[in-house]
């Protein structure tokens, strides 16, 4: 084993991708948890939300790592579905059967959001008092029952668990409705897992009807990625496509979903290039050799961080343009799985880095076409990296992928369970005080909270439960 890690078989669990999620799932927590009233640096908010007062200017151009957390989760959805759909594909399964997998995924996903929603905006969520706190520890319970994969000896008894958890979700909406006057509304809904919704669905579907030609689902790519620079530079376009695609769409079939399908259907085609590679041992003397290109891999990652906020993009793209010639002359002819998955990546961030000017500048909100490439690109090389690292060193983080591999109770358990104790022990106005005394200390408030997230997390996945997702 010391002179040579094998690359997983193609049924067991990639943890760089596990991994990927966990990074975005840390990033999430840590960075709605870090204090705004510490002073701390712009870089440490969404570049369109910046301090000091925090207000939403979309005219501002450049992203920070917070603006990686949403179209890295994308990119490690769509990095699944080979793994996911394959299976059932190759077992024989047929089409018809894995579309309504694909149609009940989007049900509960959608469901999911609505709740969430919904319980948001219970009277005092923000302000944690304790009747609504006490709410919330019981929605999250209730999403508890209706979301585990119970493994029980008998399949009938997670079923009841399943659904006593949607009675008592529906206990709480009569509270709602009946007890605070609230009425349950299907507009109010958790606009990130709505979009997760819809980008499982369509991007299932692409990865189905694409499964046999990598070339084709690029294709797709390119025409979503076509429909995008059309709708943001016309219009009417944009008004037309909408009327003529989803005439009736409402609430939930909106182009502004469908956007996002590009980040997904990249991280297919990774997940394509993984599970179909052969295993291949990778020696640790060729590790260590091809170290140095990895670093350079995700320097240049880390550098558009840096380039793209401070605006230096013609510098930016320089410099990326360099690394990438480097990168494809040191690693092209030796053809290793993890350094094809870093060039694809270098190819979306050049693109994208080029598109920042005629974008009039990198946002994520409104989502431009240089976000969706850029970040693409981005998560690609950082996966490429991962597994490198899981490949040629062993290393596996475990305590990110373990947090990854169960996203939705990481996602509510900052909101729902862990913060609404906090408040009701009264610990986090304590912890809020102090917060604001410094810039580090504003800090220190999002790493515990977030700590506190993974524990949790981690803490079921390695009791093997999860949630439907």
């Amino acid at each position: 084993m010391a002179h040579g890690i094998m690359i997983h078989q193609p049924s067991t669990r990639i943890l760089s991708i596990d991994t990927l999620r966990g990074i975005a799932i840390f990033e999430m927590i840590l960075c709605a948890n870090i204090s705004w009233n510490a002073g701390l640096p712009a870089w440490m908010f969404h570049a369109q939300v910046p301090p000091p007062d925090y207000v939403f200017r979309p005219d501002v151009p450049g992203i920070t790592w917070v603006d990686l957390v949403f179209p890295f989760f994308l990119f490690s959805m769509g990095a699944a579905f080979p793994f996911a759909l394959g299976k059932r594909a190759e077992s024989g399964q047929p089409v018809w059967k894995i579309c309504l997998t694909l149609v009940k995924r989007f049900a509960i996903l959608a469901a999911f959001s609505i709740v969430l929603g919904n319980c948001y905006r219970v009277p005092g969520a923000e302000a944690g008092t304790v009747p609504s706190s006490l709410f919330m520890i019981a929605a999250w319970a209730a999403m508890f029952l209706a979301l585990t994969r119970f493994r029980f000896r008998t399949e009938s008894a997670g079923r009841l668990l399943n659904i006593s958890g949607a009675v008592l979700l529906a206990g709480l909406a009569a509270v709602m409705h009946y007890g605070l006057g609230i009425r349950v509304s299907k507009e109010s809904s958790d606009i990130i897992i709505m979009v997760l919704a819809y980008v499982a669905l369509f991007g299932g579907l692409i990865w189905l009807l694409t499964k046999d030609s990598i070339m084709c689902r690029w294709l797709v790519f390119i025409a979503i990625g076509a429909v995008k620079a059309l709708s943001s530079y016309s219009p009417a376009f944009n008004e037309a496509f909408s009327a003529v695609a989803f005439p009736s769409a409402g609430w939930i079939f909106q182009w502004k979903f469908l956007q996002y399908l590009m980040v997904a259907i990249a991280g297919s085609v990774v997940g394509d290039m993984i599970r179909k590679r052969k295993d291949t041992p990778e020696s640790a003397a060729r590790a260590k050799s091809e170290a140095w290109t990895a670093v350079l891999a995700l320097l240049t990652v880390v550098f558009q961080l840096w380039g793209l906020f401070t605006r230096h993009v013609t510098a930016d793209l320089a410099v990326t343009v360099l690394s990438a010639t480097v990168f494809f002359s040191a690693m092209y002819r030796k053809k290793r799985l993890w350094s094809d998955i870093a060039m694809t990546g270098y190819i979306l961030l050049v693109a994208g880095i080029i598109f920042d000017p005629v974008d009039g500048g990198i946002t994520k909100d409104h989502c431009n076409l240089s976000y969706l490439l850029t970040t693409s690109g981005m998560a690609a090389i950082t996966t490429g990296v991962l597994l490198f690292l899981e490949t040629g060193y062993g290393m596996k983080s475990r305590l990110l992928s373990e947090c990854g591999q169960n996203p939705m109770i990481a996602y509510t358990v900052t909101n729902f369970l862990t913060g609404p104790l906090l408040r009701m022990t009264c610990l986090m106005p304590v912890i809020d005080r102090l917060s604001c005394t410094s810039q580090a200390a504003g800090l220190l408030r999002g790493l515990f909270i977030t700590a506190i997230m993974m524990t949790v997390t981690i803490f079921f996945t390695r009791k093997k439960v999860f949630w439907r997702s």
